[in-house]
Protein backbone atom coordinates (compact mmCIF):
# COMPACT_ATOMS: atom_id res chain seq x y z
CA UNK A 1 0.00 0.00 0.00
CA UNK A 2 1.35 3.43 -0.96
CA UNK A 3 2.20 5.77 1.87
CA UNK A 4 0.13 8.98 1.69
CA UNK A 5 3.37 10.87 2.32
CA UNK A 6 4.68 9.61 -1.02
CA UNK A 7 1.72 10.88 -3.03
CA UNK A 8 2.32 13.96 -5.16
CA UNK A 9 -0.04 15.65 -7.61
CA UNK A 10 1.93 17.37 -10.37
CA UNK A 11 0.16 19.74 -12.76
CA UNK A 12 2.09 20.82 -15.85
CA UNK A 13 0.57 23.94 -17.44
CA UNK A 14 2.06 23.90 -20.92
CA UNK A 15 1.63 25.97 -24.02
CA UNK A 16 -0.65 23.47 -25.75
CA UNK A 17 -1.68 20.97 -23.09
CA UNK A 18 -2.26 20.86 -19.35
CA UNK A 19 -1.33 17.58 -17.70
CA UNK A 20 -2.04 15.96 -14.35
CA UNK A 21 0.14 13.29 -12.77
CA UNK A 22 -1.30 11.64 -9.66
CA UNK A 23 1.97 10.10 -8.53
CA UNK A 24 1.71 7.30 -5.99
CA UNK A 25 5.47 6.99 -5.46
CA UNK A 26 8.27 5.03 -7.05
CA UNK A 27 7.51 2.22 -9.47
CA UNK A 28 9.83 -0.20 -11.32
CA UNK A 29 10.77 2.37 -14.01
CA UNK A 30 10.43 5.60 -12.07
CA UNK A 31 7.52 7.59 -10.63
CA UNK A 32 4.23 5.69 -10.97
CA UNK A 33 0.64 6.83 -11.12
CA UNK A 34 -2.24 8.02 -13.26
CA UNK A 35 -1.64 10.59 -16.01
CA UNK A 36 -4.20 12.80 -17.72
CA UNK A 37 -3.70 15.21 -20.60
CA UNK A 38 -6.11 17.97 -21.63
CA UNK A 39 -5.58 20.20 -24.66
CA UNK A 40 -6.08 23.72 -23.29
CA UNK A 41 -4.14 25.51 -26.08
CA UNK A 42 -2.95 28.25 -23.75
CA UNK A 43 -0.71 29.76 -26.42
CA UNK A 44 -3.43 29.79 -29.10
CA UNK A 45 -4.47 33.32 -30.04
CA UNK A 46 -1.80 34.95 -27.88
CA UNK A 47 -1.15 38.62 -28.56
CA UNK A 48 2.02 39.84 -30.26
CA UNK A 49 3.58 40.55 -26.86
CA UNK A 50 2.80 37.03 -25.64
CA UNK A 51 -0.26 37.94 -23.56
CA UNK A 52 -2.52 34.93 -23.13
CA UNK A 53 -6.01 35.31 -24.59
CA UNK A 54 -8.98 35.44 -22.21
CA UNK A 55 -10.54 32.41 -23.93
CA UNK A 56 -7.39 30.41 -23.23
CA UNK A 57 -7.45 31.36 -19.54
CA UNK A 58 -11.07 30.19 -19.38
CA UNK A 59 -10.14 26.86 -21.00
CA UNK A 60 -7.45 26.41 -18.37
CA UNK A 61 -9.89 27.28 -15.59
CA UNK A 62 -12.37 24.63 -16.73
CA UNK A 63 -9.59 22.05 -16.94
CA UNK A 64 -8.28 22.84 -13.46
CA UNK A 65 -11.79 22.65 -12.01
CA UNK A 66 -11.86 19.02 -13.11
CA UNK A 67 -8.28 18.37 -11.98
CA UNK A 68 -8.98 19.88 -8.56
CA UNK A 69 -11.74 17.35 -7.94
CA UNK A 70 -9.43 14.49 -8.90
CA UNK A 71 -6.65 15.82 -6.71
CA UNK A 72 -9.00 16.16 -3.73
CA UNK A 73 -10.05 12.52 -4.09
CA UNK A 74 -6.39 11.46 -4.43
CA UNK A 75 -5.43 13.31 -1.19
CA UNK A 76 -1.72 13.86 -1.96
CA UNK A 77 0.90 15.09 0.47
CA UNK A 78 1.75 17.89 -1.95
CA UNK A 79 0.23 19.63 -4.97
CA UNK A 80 2.89 20.92 -7.36
CA UNK A 81 1.69 23.05 -10.28
CA UNK A 82 4.36 24.20 -12.73
CA UNK A 83 4.05 26.43 -15.76
CA UNK A 84 6.31 26.65 -18.78
CA UNK A 85 6.93 28.81 -21.84
CA UNK A 86 3.49 30.29 -22.59
CA UNK A 87 3.08 31.52 -19.01
CA UNK A 88 6.74 32.44 -18.67
CA UNK A 89 6.52 34.74 -21.70
CA UNK A 90 3.13 36.29 -20.91
CA UNK A 91 2.88 39.85 -19.52
CA UNK A 92 -0.48 38.81 -18.01
CA UNK A 93 0.92 35.69 -16.32
CA UNK A 94 -0.67 36.93 -13.09
CA UNK A 95 -4.12 36.05 -14.51
CA UNK A 96 -3.03 32.47 -14.97
CA UNK A 97 -1.46 32.35 -11.51
CA UNK A 98 -4.71 33.60 -9.99
CA UNK A 99 -6.73 30.86 -11.71
CA UNK A 100 -4.28 28.18 -10.58
CA UNK A 101 -4.29 29.40 -6.98
CA UNK A 102 -8.10 29.60 -6.94
CA UNK A 103 -8.53 26.06 -8.27
CA UNK A 104 -5.57 24.22 -6.71
CA UNK A 105 -4.91 26.25 -3.57
CA UNK A 106 -1.31 27.05 -4.49
CA UNK A 107 0.20 29.29 -7.18
CA UNK A 108 2.17 27.76 -10.04
CA UNK A 109 5.93 27.73 -10.09
CA UNK A 110 6.90 29.30 -13.40
CA UNK A 111 9.92 27.33 -14.55
CA UNK A 112 12.80 29.08 -16.24
CA UNK A 113 13.87 27.66 -19.60
CA UNK A 114 16.83 26.00 -17.90
CA UNK A 115 14.67 24.49 -15.16
CA UNK A 116 12.19 23.19 -17.74
CA UNK A 117 15.00 21.64 -19.75
CA UNK A 118 16.58 19.98 -16.71
CA UNK A 119 13.27 18.53 -15.51
CA UNK A 120 12.56 17.13 -18.98
CA UNK A 121 16.05 15.62 -19.08
CA UNK A 122 15.68 13.98 -15.67
CA UNK A 123 12.43 12.36 -16.77
CA UNK A 124 13.69 11.34 -20.19
CA UNK A 125 16.75 9.61 -18.74
CA UNK A 126 14.34 7.17 -17.09
CA UNK A 127 13.38 6.09 -20.59
CA UNK A 128 16.97 5.18 -21.47
CA UNK A 129 18.19 3.49 -18.26
CA UNK A 130 20.65 1.21 -20.06
CA UNK A 131 22.29 4.04 -22.01
CA UNK A 132 25.53 5.13 -20.37
CA UNK A 133 26.39 7.52 -23.19
CA UNK A 134 25.56 11.13 -23.90
CA UNK A 135 22.11 11.86 -25.33
CA UNK A 136 20.23 14.94 -26.49
CA UNK A 137 16.72 15.28 -25.09
CA UNK A 138 14.35 17.10 -27.43
CA UNK A 139 11.10 18.58 -26.09
CA UNK A 140 9.05 20.37 -28.78
CA UNK A 141 6.23 22.20 -27.03
CA UNK A 142 3.62 24.71 -28.09
CA UNK A 143 5.74 27.80 -27.51
CA UNK A 144 9.29 26.56 -26.95
CA UNK A 145 11.69 23.75 -27.74
CA UNK A 146 14.15 22.53 -25.14
CA UNK A 147 17.38 20.83 -26.14
CA UNK A 148 19.41 19.20 -23.38
CA UNK A 149 22.70 17.39 -23.89
CA UNK A 150 24.03 15.19 -21.12
CA UNK A 151 24.77 11.76 -19.72
CA UNK A 152 24.16 9.68 -16.61
CA UNK A 153 25.58 12.42 -14.36
CA UNK A 154 23.08 14.98 -15.63
CA UNK A 155 22.81 17.80 -18.16
CA UNK A 156 25.97 19.26 -19.66
CA UNK A 157 24.27 21.88 -21.81
CA UNK A 158 20.70 23.20 -21.95
CA UNK A 159 18.85 25.69 -24.09
CA UNK A 160 15.23 26.79 -24.41
CA UNK A 161 14.39 28.11 -27.88
CA UNK A 162 11.50 30.38 -28.82
CA UNK A 163 10.37 27.65 -31.17
CA UNK A 164 7.07 25.86 -30.67
CA UNK A 165 4.30 24.15 -32.58
CA UNK A 166 1.67 26.77 -31.82
CA UNK A 167 4.02 29.76 -31.96
CA UNK A 168 5.50 28.93 -35.38
CA UNK A 169 2.29 27.56 -36.89
CA UNK A 170 0.45 30.79 -36.13
CA UNK A 171 3.42 32.84 -37.35
CA UNK A 172 4.01 31.05 -40.65
CA UNK A 173 1.31 28.56 -41.68
CA UNK A 174 -1.53 30.95 -42.46
CA UNK A 175 -3.35 28.88 -45.10
CA UNK A 176 -5.23 25.61 -44.74
CA UNK A 177 -3.39 23.64 -45.98
CA UNK A 178 -0.26 25.81 -45.83
CA UNK A 179 1.46 27.10 -48.96
CA UNK A 180 4.92 25.76 -49.90
CA UNK A 181 6.60 29.10 -49.17
CA UNK A 182 5.00 29.15 -45.70
CA UNK A 183 6.43 25.72 -44.98
CA UNK A 184 9.86 26.80 -46.19
CA UNK A 185 9.73 29.94 -44.05
CA UNK A 186 8.99 27.88 -40.93
CA UNK A 187 11.78 25.42 -41.73
CA UNK A 188 14.22 28.27 -42.31
CA UNK A 189 13.41 29.96 -39.01
CA UNK A 190 13.45 26.65 -37.12
CA UNK A 191 16.74 25.67 -38.70
CA UNK A 192 18.45 28.89 -37.69
CA UNK A 193 17.23 28.63 -34.12
CA UNK A 194 18.21 24.97 -33.87
CA UNK A 195 21.69 25.74 -35.22
CA UNK A 196 22.18 28.27 -32.44
CA UNK A 197 20.77 25.90 -29.85
CA UNK A 198 23.08 23.06 -30.87
CA UNK A 199 26.08 25.37 -30.57
CA UNK A 200 24.93 26.41 -27.10
CA UNK A 201 24.59 22.87 -25.72
CA UNK A 202 27.89 21.63 -27.14
CA UNK A 203 26.72 19.91 -30.30
CA UNK A 204 24.29 17.13 -31.17
CA UNK A 205 24.06 13.65 -29.66
CA UNK A 206 21.70 10.69 -30.14
CA UNK A 207 18.21 12.12 -29.68
CA UNK A 208 15.50 11.18 -27.20
CA UNK A 209 12.18 12.90 -27.93
CA UNK A 210 9.66 13.60 -25.19
CA UNK A 211 6.21 15.17 -24.67
CA UNK A 212 3.11 15.61 -26.80
CA UNK A 213 4.52 16.49 -30.21
CA UNK A 214 6.89 13.55 -30.44
CA UNK A 215 4.54 11.02 -28.84
CA UNK A 216 1.79 12.17 -31.22
CA UNK A 217 4.05 11.60 -34.24
CA UNK A 218 4.84 8.14 -32.90
CA UNK A 219 1.12 7.45 -32.47
CA UNK A 220 0.43 8.58 -36.03
CA UNK A 221 3.05 6.15 -37.31
CA UNK A 222 1.52 3.35 -35.20
CA UNK A 223 -2.04 4.26 -36.16
CA UNK A 224 -3.11 4.40 -32.51
CA UNK A 225 -1.95 5.92 -29.25
CA UNK A 226 -0.70 3.17 -26.97
CA UNK A 227 1.78 4.54 -24.38
CA UNK A 228 3.48 1.17 -23.97
CA UNK A 229 4.06 0.89 -27.73
CA UNK A 230 5.03 4.55 -28.14
CA UNK A 231 7.64 4.37 -25.37
CA UNK A 232 10.92 3.32 -26.91
CA UNK A 233 9.69 3.65 -30.49
CA UNK A 234 12.26 4.91 -33.00
CA UNK A 235 11.18 7.69 -35.37
CA UNK A 236 13.48 7.85 -38.36
CA UNK A 237 14.37 11.14 -40.00
CA UNK A 238 12.93 9.85 -43.28
CA UNK A 239 9.63 8.99 -41.57
CA UNK A 240 9.42 12.42 -39.91
CA UNK A 241 10.14 14.20 -43.21
CA UNK A 242 7.49 12.13 -45.00
CA UNK A 243 5.01 12.75 -42.19
CA UNK A 244 5.65 16.49 -42.32
CA UNK A 245 4.99 16.53 -46.06
CA UNK A 246 1.79 14.54 -45.59
CA UNK A 247 0.50 16.66 -42.71
CA UNK A 248 1.23 19.92 -44.54
CA UNK A 249 -0.76 18.72 -47.55
CA UNK A 250 -3.87 18.18 -45.42
CA UNK A 251 -6.51 20.52 -44.01
CA UNK A 252 -7.14 20.80 -40.28
CA UNK A 253 -10.27 18.65 -40.69
CA UNK A 254 -8.30 15.97 -42.54
CA UNK A 255 -5.58 15.94 -39.90
CA UNK A 256 -8.19 15.66 -37.14
CA UNK A 257 -9.33 12.37 -38.64
CA UNK A 258 -5.87 10.75 -38.62
CA UNK A 259 -5.86 7.55 -36.53
CA UNK A 260 -3.70 7.94 -33.45
CA UNK A 261 -3.79 11.75 -33.41
CA UNK A 262 -5.84 13.58 -30.79
CA UNK A 263 -8.14 15.78 -32.88
CA UNK A 264 -7.44 18.90 -30.81
CA UNK A 265 -3.78 18.71 -31.88
CA UNK A 266 -4.72 18.91 -35.55
CA UNK A 267 -4.39 22.72 -35.86
CA UNK A 268 -0.69 22.71 -34.94
CA UNK A 269 0.73 19.20 -35.42
CA UNK A 270 2.02 19.94 -38.94
CA UNK A 271 4.04 22.93 -37.69
CA UNK A 272 5.33 20.94 -34.74
CA UNK A 273 6.36 18.08 -37.03
CA UNK A 274 8.34 20.53 -39.18
CA UNK A 275 10.25 21.57 -36.04
CA UNK A 276 11.13 17.94 -35.25
CA UNK A 277 12.26 17.56 -38.86
CA UNK A 278 14.46 20.65 -38.53
CA UNK A 279 16.03 19.36 -35.30
CA UNK A 280 16.95 16.01 -36.84
CA UNK A 281 18.23 17.51 -40.08
CA UNK A 282 20.31 20.27 -38.48
CA UNK A 283 21.72 17.82 -35.93
CA UNK A 284 22.65 15.39 -38.70
CA UNK A 285 20.67 12.59 -37.04
CA UNK A 286 18.80 9.83 -38.85
CA UNK A 287 16.52 8.87 -35.96
CA UNK A 288 15.05 9.79 -32.59
CA UNK A 289 14.02 7.48 -29.76
CA UNK A 290 10.66 8.31 -28.13
CA UNK A 291 10.22 8.42 -24.34
CA UNK A 292 6.96 8.68 -22.44
CA UNK A 293 8.98 9.81 -19.41
CA UNK A 294 9.42 13.57 -19.38
CA UNK A 295 9.00 16.79 -17.38
CA UNK A 296 6.16 15.34 -15.28
CA UNK A 297 8.50 12.62 -14.04
CA UNK A 298 11.33 15.09 -13.47
CA UNK A 299 9.15 17.33 -11.31
CA UNK A 300 7.66 14.38 -9.42
CA UNK A 301 11.13 12.96 -8.65
CA UNK A 302 12.16 16.24 -7.06
CA UNK A 303 9.31 15.82 -4.54
CA UNK A 304 9.65 12.11 -3.76
CA UNK A 305 11.90 10.53 -1.15
CA UNK A 306 14.80 8.63 -2.64
CA UNK A 307 13.83 5.05 -3.47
Amino acid sequence: MTSPGHRVAVVDIGSNSTRLFLCTGWGPGGPAGERTTTITALRRGAAADGSIAREAVLRLDRCLEDYAARIAAFAPAAVVPVATSAVRDAPNRGEVAAVVRARLGVPPRVLTGDEEARASFAGARLGVPDDDGVVMVVDVGGASTELVRGGPRGPEGTVSLQLGGTRQTERHLRHDPPLPDEVEALLAEAGGLVDGGLATIGGPAPAVGVAGTVTSLAAIELGTYDPAAVHGQVLTGAAVAAMAERLCAMTVAERAAIPGLEALRAPIIHGACLIVRAVLERAGLDAMRVSERDLLDGVAMAHLPHP
